[in-house]
């Protein structure tokens, strides 16, 4: 087995905590490895309290950045600015959860927008090419897809690697210095890593259908056509 320290990325965990530890048994994490998760670890309930706990426990092997819906839930929590993304019901129980347990709080609001290091950057989703990294936006990072009408990675030209999400409908992506490789987990297929210094792909079926892609599928085609007519 090759024991050099390696860096691993692992895609869309969501509620899907059961996947994610099958996963790294068959990942058979060594003390020097590094895991990045390129996610969104809460809003999917029930399993994120344990994903949370889990991070907080080994932060200092397992990273993380803030996504759309983790900023979505800390400027809920913090101005009472409700957001569609949580139900009242879900909002309630993290809240609930992060109250009880204030070293965990400190922790989920110390998590980074970003993760710069000398051979990658590990994103949410926005990158302007027209500005320094520093000068973007929570709302740019973790909402913006397009330039100009088109996917910004289609469009990168950089020799920074970038590791990002938030674009699930599309399946995945691997072009130019860019890296996504989110594989439906929550619909039913499969959670995957990359390991960035020997570009192996380990992949967990899920265990279950969490959503039905199909319907949602429909529906972001539907909101297509009518915003396009």
């Amino acid at each position: 087995m090759n024991n050099d320290k390696r860096t691993i990325f692992i895609w869309d965990v969501h509620w899907c905590f059961d996947e994610f530890e099958l996963l790294i048994e068959k990942l058979k994490i060594q003390d020097d490895d590094t895991v990045y998760l390129v996610w969104d670890m809460i809003n999917k309930w029930p399993k994120s309290w344990k994903m949370i706990k889990f991070l907080y426990k080994n932060q200092d092997q397992y990273r993380c950045i803030l996504w759309n819906h983790e900023v979505s839930f800390k400027k809920r929590f913090n101005s009472h600015d409700f957001w569609n993304n949580f139900s009242s019901e879900i909002f309630e129980k993290l809240k609930n959860k992060f109250s009880k347990n204030p070293d965990i709080l400190e922790y989920f609001n110390s998590i980074p927008l970003y993760i710069e290091k000398e051979d990658f950057l590990l994103i949410h989703w926005w990158l302007n090419p027209d500005k320094k990294l520093s000068e973007h936006t929570i709302d740019e990072i973790t909402k913006i897809r397009e330039i100009n009408d088109k996917p910004w990675f289609e469009q990168y030209t950089g020799n920074t690697k970038i590791i990002y999400w938030h674009w699930a409908l599309n399946w995945l992506s691997i072009r130019w210095n860019t890296i996504w490789l989110d594989t439906w987990c929550l619909y039913g297929w499969a959670l995957t890593a990359y390991v960035l210094e020997t570009w192996d792909i380990y992949s967990q079926p899920a265990l279950d259908i969490y959503q039905d892609i199909f319907t949602k599928i429909q529906n972001y085609e539907f909101k297509w056509i009518k915003k396009n007519k």
